[in-house]
């Protein structure tokens, strides 16, 4: 599958107006993200674009192995209306996430169906019901131009525990 494995290195270098649009795209994401804005994370995804966190270290596809997500937008947008649902016993009282992004590059996309590739680093503190859980990893996210902005063709994000075992996973990395 294009989009997926280790991330590329080696694109071509972008302007520094195609940098700033893609590193504020991936810090607004995040942010949509931590103020539970799934609605509108949702509609950043390409209608072809999918989100893939892999269960396995250098896991080289979603097609052969199990993974922790591997969603095309039409299934989360079935998982952004169950995060909605008043009731759902996993998300009550709601988890509250901080998203940090750190070390933000940016190539020319390497991968067919994308413009730009944008590999950063990322920590998510979540908080719930008196815990804290702390997910690290890296994250590759695939890009084109839309109109005025972008969509996410593909968002990979490779846990550093990935095959560690955790309780359920509901809110996006």
């Amino acid at each position: 599958m294009s989009g997926a494995g280790s991330p590329a290195v080696g694109g071509a270098p972008v302007s520094a107006e195609d940098e700033r649009l893609v590193s504020g795209f991936v810090y607004a994401e995040a942010r949509l993200l931590d103020e539970q804005r799934f609605d509108e994370w949702l509609e950043l995804f390409d209608e072809s674009g999918y989100y893939w966190v892999p269960a396995q270290v250098g896991q080289p596809g979603p097609e052969r192995a199990l993974s922790l997500f591997y969603e095309h937008k039409p299934l989360l947008a079935v998982r952004i209306a169950r995060l909605q649902e008043a009731t759902p016993h996993a998300r009550t009282p709601a988890s509250r996430t901080h998203h940090q992004v750190s070390a933000l590059s940016v190539q020319r996309a390497l991968t067919p169906g994308a413009d730009f590739e944008a590999i950063s680093s990322l920590i998510v503190c979540e908080w719930r019901q008196d815990e804290g859980r702390w997910f690290a990893g890296t994250v590759r996210h695939g890009l084109r131009r839309h109109e005025q902005t972008l969509r996410i063709t593909f968002k990979e994000v490779r846990l550093i525990n990935c095959d560690a075992p955790h309780r359920a996973l509901m809110v996006p990395f």
